[in-house]
């Protein structure tokens, strides 16, 4: 009797699971409302990250679970049934990068959108501009999943140190050059960082290895360099070719990260030079893309190109680790065709945080 009572119990709050999924990510009615500093922005571009959906789930699943306690004969509810709470990971996550979302998440949402502007398999160059890593490059990886999505077979890989695209116009030329005819080309880039299993940031467990690894190397390295010393002036007068990607870095970060002398290592301290690594990223590949998008004749054989920019988060693998898919923080979505640029990150990313607005304010010229 008391366990025909439980499943009852059970399948009162499966119910109540169902109805609060479906009413967090039930679209809202359109208003405008004013912010605090006296902007007026319409309720379609106040966007809502990862946390606060799920939120928006979990309470009244937890509600009905605490009456569906109080009422049970047994006392209680299985521990099966219980409210999960995030891993270190999962919170490091979202407070570092809120809105980021999983691979297969972000292939899934940007692959039906350039479906929806004409990307095929047939007529789509997929260019990536990310980390030389290995991790950045396995079966689970962003550019993976967007070629199974778009149903592409070959990548050209921009992507040095960091993620810069350090195949500098030469290579941009190469890539453009590969373009079908009447094409579109697709590039996603950015950088990439770590967060171990215990949430630290910059951190990552690998296979094979019995101690923890740094995630991103380049990054992090180049911010270690110049916050121990002043490396603004030898950074530029000595860039060679033994170790070039490394001192480019260096020498381009050395002004930006002012804010974080004094302060020690931390994963406030490591999201905020990844975000800055962003910003060198994107910088380089909107010199190199602008040297051809410029010239007359380039529109006459490609008709779209698209820009995906964000931050891949990487996670561990290896024994004793949880493991799974990596995430990615999308900061930027545009299209550029021969009339000009045109936003359509609300049209993917509409329920993500502010914190894209800066990037996707960012002028392609």
């Amino acid at each position: 009797m008391m366990l025909g009572l439980n499943n009852s119990f059970a399948s009162v709050l499966l119910g109540a699971i169902l109805i609060a999924r479906s009413s967090a990510f039930a679209p809202g009615i359109s208003k405008n409302h004013v912010t605090k500093l006296g902007a007026v922005i319409s309720d379609d571009d106040a966007v809502v990250d990862t946390a606060t959906r799920e939120a928006r789930i979990m309470a009244p699943i937890s509600a009905a679970a605490a009456v569906l306690a109080s009422l049970s004969p047994l006392g209680g509810i299985s521990p099966a049934l219980a409210a999960p709470s995030a891993n270190p990971y999962e919170s490091s996550l979202r407070k570092n990068f809120p809105g980021a979302l999983s691979n297969s998440a972000i292939a899934l949402r940007v692959a039906a959108s350039l479906r929806d502007r004409g990307y095929t398999n047939t007529n789509t160059l997929f260019g990536s501009s990310l980390c030389s890593d290995e991790i950045n490059d396995t079966a689970e990886s962003l550019v993976g999943d967007f070629q199974n999505k778009l149903g592409v077979e070959g990548v050209f890989n921009l992507g040095g140190l960091g993620g810069l695209p350090f195949v500098g116009i030469s290579g941009m030329g190469a890539f453009t050059s590969h373009a079908p005819v009447d094409g579109k080309i697709f590039i996603v880039f950015g950088p990439h960082v770590g967060i171990s299993d215990d949430g630290t940031v910059g951190k990552i467990e690998r296979v094979g290895k019995d101690s923890i690894s740094t995630s991103c190397g380049a990054g992090i390295g180049a911010y270690k360099a110049i916050m121990a010393s002043d490396t603004t002036k030898d950074a530029k007068e000595m860039l060679g070719t033994k170790d070039f990607q490394e001192e480019y870095i260096i020498a381009q970060l050395s002004n930006r990260l002012d804010a974080l002398k004094g302060q020690d290592p931390s994963n406030e301290t490591i999201t905020y030079v990844t975000n800055k690594m962003y910003d060198l990223v994107w910088e380089m590949l909107r010199g190199e893309i602008n040297t051809f998008t410029a010239k007359p004749d380039f529109w006459s054989n490609i008709s779209e190109v698209t820009l995906l920019g964000g931050i891949v988060v990487n996670r561990g693998h290896g024994e004793g680790v949880s493991g799974g898919e990596d995430y990615y923080q999308p900061l930027m979505l545009k299209s550029l065709t021969k009339d000009g640029e045109s936003d359509v990150y609300g049209e993917v990313f509409g329920d993500f945080p502010a914190l894209a607005r800066p990037h996707r304010a960012a002028k392609y010229v």
